[in-house]
């Protein structure tokens, strides 16, 4: 664009997009055009987000920290039932007993909005009493080496899904940075066996096609990804091929969709009709019983600014230098702009009706799937 200003007009454009969405940091519901009918049905419906935050999250602006009441104030504005929270910190095993540590004391300190969901009981029970589940999950496996005692010892710290791989390699398998010819290791296939015999739910979220596939195949429980896009919308090696998608839903799995700059750019950020072109791909690849939201948000909408940006950008390029990082994480806001708002799935509710799903797949889609897979797969 000779003689344009690209950063001044990437923010414009985000600013529009953001406008009306709850684009700011704000507590209350957006007025976001829901149908009463739709609303009715997302406040009765179990509603679940396999991967998000009630803190910042992605990109630490502003730094986390203790929830501040806006925060808790967004999670009870959401209407969410449970989500999947990453407590693990793939490289370190200290990083990660603290975080479990420091998510107990929150959920002790606000236990007028959160609830730790031990049991599968526990969701409904969230539901029951106004609060949100929060379900401890790992984002890669990195921090328990080749100590497969580990698995127990989390799992008895009610750690409830784990996910194998980060971006890169660990002695498990091969994560999304990984070319397809390294998979799911010997050692890999005895974790998702521990895994089984303990009910906890085994993720390939960041993995590659190779491991995914595979850790479906050994798997004796159905498992998920609980956060991609699918590769036959937008190549992308964050997003996840058919092949993967069909392996997890054939199993009895469910596939978890994010609202990440992964999804393509529409122009300069990935956009809710984007979203909808990945949900209605991932509904016809693998069948109204087997796709969720895993948005990888926080709850609370981030502040698309040109500070926030600069974060987004250095935060980019550290993860870059750890190995760790995708492409595409460095020239975009870590979210979709125009669903960026505490009651996003029932925006989602509202776009599956509007293109004609019944409120069947409405529901399933916006919890009921994870909800099942949970059931089947947590003992108790």
């Amino acid at each position: 664009m000779p003689g344009v200003d690209r950063r001044a007009f990437s923010l414009g454009m985000l600013a529009t997009l953001a406008a009306g969405t709850g684009g700011t940091a704000s507590a209350a519901p957006a007025a976001n055009g829901v149908p009463p009918a739709i609303g009715a049905l997302y406040r009765r419906a179990i509603v679940i987000d396999a991967l998000a935050s009630p803190n910042t999250w992605n990109v630490p602006y502003p730094k986390p920290g203790p929830l501040t009441p806006a925060q808790l104030e967004n999670v009870r504005a959401s209407g969410m039932t449970a989500i999947n929270l990453t407590v693990g910190k793939p490289g370190s095993l200290a990083e990660t007993v603290k975080e479990i540590g420091f998510w107990l004391d929150q959920i002790a300190r606000h236990a007028d909005y959160l609830t730790l969901v031990r049991h599968h009981a526990d969701i409904a029970r969230a539901k029951r009493e106004g609060k949100l589940g929060v379900i401890f999950g790992f984002q890669g496996m990195g921090m328990i080496g080749t100590d497969l005692g580990l698995i127990d010892a989390f799992a008895a710290m009610s750690v409830k899904i784990m996910q194998l791989t980060y971006n890169d390699r660990n002695a498990l398998g091969a994560g999304s940075s990984l070319p397809e010819s390294e998979g799911l290791t010997d050692l890999g296939r005895e974790a998702v066996a521990r895994m089984n015999s303990l009910g906890v739910l085994v993720d390939v979220g960041h993995a590659n096609p190779s491991t995914a596939i595979q850790a479906a195949q050994a798997s004796t429980r159905p498992i998920t990804i609980s956060h991609t896009g699918a590769r036959a919308v937008f190549d992308s090696q964050r997003n996840l091929p058919d092949t993967a998608f069909r392996a997890v839903a054939d199993r009895g799995g469910v596939v978890g969709l994010y609202l990440m700059p992964f999804l393509g750019r529409d122009p300069v950020a990935a956009s809710r009709a984007l979203f909808r072109r990945h949900l209605r791909h991932a509904l016809d690849t693998c069948g109204e019983d087997h796709v969720g939201i895993g948005s990888d948000q926080s709850i609370t909408p981030v502040d698309i600014s040109p500070a926030y940006m600069d974060i987004v950008r250095q935060t980019a390029e550290a993860r870059q230098k750890a190995g760790i990082g995708a492409p595409g994480e460095a020239d975009s806001p870590v979210t979709v702009p125009d669903l960026n708002a505490p009651r996003r799935l029932e925006m989602i509710a509202a776009d599956l009706n509007a293109a004609g799903y019944p409120d069947r797949v409405v529901e399933k889609v916006i919890g009921g799937n994870f909800d099942r897979l949970f059931r089947e797969v947590w003992p108790g």
